[in-house]
């Protein structure tokens, strides 16, 4: 039976590129990492939960209601079943200036998140089993050094959100290490693009793909 890997997440997820173009990138982390694991012999499917603008447990007052990545988790957990492991990637958009989130707040979010799916019944089994899915919280790349640049188009939206990014990691690892989550720091892996400091480029979405793949082979 295939292991069912699920993946919540944002646009850096989604396959959002650095150019703009707003075309969903084909070599996207995700699909990325599903090939690699193909590659190496592992049974696995692929299911892509990711939405470009998601917060992790906010209703965005500009976007919508509907961008609140909380709302509808248990949900979707639940309408995916069976699924082995569940990988959550969140919180970037939570570091746009109109959110005032300090770091504390986002991780304490993210744990929110991973706690609701370490709990819930949507484990390996049929229906009625109670068997819960194994999660794993990646943090997501602190944004680039563009953010902090004035002249940027999209500065005054973002505005604190780089040094507030620098703050997450350390605070996330030792959150997730006490609730018993496992987790990723995605910065050891990737980092937000020069020209884009919110967004990745291809490479760097292939390279994360391969990383992912590898910690998750060690899991399965």
């Amino acid at each position: 039976m295939s292991i069912r890997i699920l993946i919540y997440g944002d646009s850096n997820s989604w396959g959002y590129l650095d150019d703009g173009s707003g075309t969903r990138f084909e070599g996207r982390w995700p699909v990325s990492m599903a090939a690699q694991l193909l590659t190496d012999g592992h049974d696995i499917e692929l299911i892509e939960e990711c939405l470009p603008g998601r917060t992790t447990n906010m209703d965005d007052p500009q976007e919508g209601a509907h961008f609140n990545g909380a709302t509808p988790l248990q949900a979707i957990l639940l309408s995916q079943q069976p699924l082995d492991h569940v990988l959550i990637m969140l919180g970037t958009n939570d570091l746009k200036a109109r959110f005032a989130r300090s770091a504390a707040d986002i991780v304490d979010a993210q744990i929110s998140l991973a706690r609701t799916a370490a709990a819930l019944p949507c484990g390996p089994g049929g229906w009625a089993n109670t068997a819960t899915p194994a999660v794993t919280l990646i943090c997501p790349p602190c944004l680039g050094i563009r953010a902090d640049d004035p002249d940027w188009e999209r500065a005054a939206e973002w505005l604190n959100g780089r040094a507030t990014s620098t703050m997450v990691p350390n605070l996330l690892a030792a959150a997730a290490q006490k609730a018993g989550i496992g987790y990723i720091n995605g910065n050891d892996h990737a980092a937000s693009s020069a020209l884009d400091p919110i967004h990745w480029t291809g490479d760097t979405h292939i390279g994360f793909g391969t990383a992912m793949a590898a910690y998750l082979a060690a899991r399965l």
